[in-house]
């Protein structure tokens, strides 16, 4: 009946709960953050070669727009920048309407603007000033988001991460050491990447400027930062 039914799931789940382990105690422990850094020359830049033009209708702006930058493109190409380190980033067309500057009312004459970007990557970084100006001459009139970079930054990541550990166990180390608790081995262990702190450098030039040499740049240095937070185990000295 009911009865026996409900009595044989009772010693069921008590054979079963007596198969159960009970929880280990809880490791005494101390939580630590490391940090290390290593910084390496920049290797690799992009740079934002824009053209921006007017017209009195859309459809003219428009067709500026594309052989102006066709002609940036084709130019850059030339210096030996391969298509697939060419990017269009930005592509926007918006109207104006002129004001009568005595009385502010409208004219009735209207102009149209279109502002198209071409980012490119710059493998060589002896070439980015060079190239900014083979831009500038293929009717580029704004240059944006000058940015250095390192094309493979791994081996600063494991530099980083290296002084890190250490960063972490020569704290754990004054630590136990204060509390006088012998440390022991590592137990658990994440890692946060900062990346690479990027150098910025935007600008704006009126075409034709910077000569034949083109604009004097300076790439500096870059930075990658890494933290580790690590837990290691300690003896209490209990038990």
């Amino acid at each position: 009946g009911l009865g026996v039914v409900l009595s044989a799931l009772l010693v069921a789940g008590c054979g079963l709960l007596g198969q159960v382990r009970p929880p280990e105690p809880a490791r005494e422990s101390i939580s630590v953050s490391g940090f290390g850094e290593a910084t390496g020359v920049p290797d690799m830049a992009t740079v934002q070669l824009g053209v921006s033009v007017t017209g009195d209708t859309i459809s003219a702006a428009i067709d500026l727009s594309n052989q102006t930058m066709d002609r940036v493109r084709q130019a850059v190409i030339g210096r030996g920048i391969p298509e697939t380190d060419l990017q269009s980033i930005n592509f926007s067309v918006w109207p104006e309407d002129k004001y009568d500057p005595q009385t502010g009312t409208q004219t009735g004459e209207r102009i149209y603007h279109v502002d198209s970007t071409l980012q490119v990557k710059v493998r060589d970084i002896g070439q980015v000033s060079s190239i900014i100006q083979t831009g500038l001459d293929g009717g580029a009139n704004n240059i944006w988001g000058l940015t250095y970079g390192i094309d493979d930054s791994a081996a600063l990541e494991a530099e980083a991460r290296t002084k890190a550990l250490a960063d972490a166990a020569d704290r754990a180390q004054q630590l136990s050491d204060g509390l006088g608790m012998p440390l022991g081995e590592p137990i658990a262990v994440s890692e946060v990447v900062g990346g690479l702190s990027p150098i910025f450098a935007e600008a704006a030039f009126a075409r034709g400027m910077g000569g034949g040499g083109g604009p004097p740049l300076s790439p500096g240095e870059l930075t990658v930062q890494i933290q580790v937070d690590v837990m290691y185990a300690v003896d209490s000295g209990e038990g």
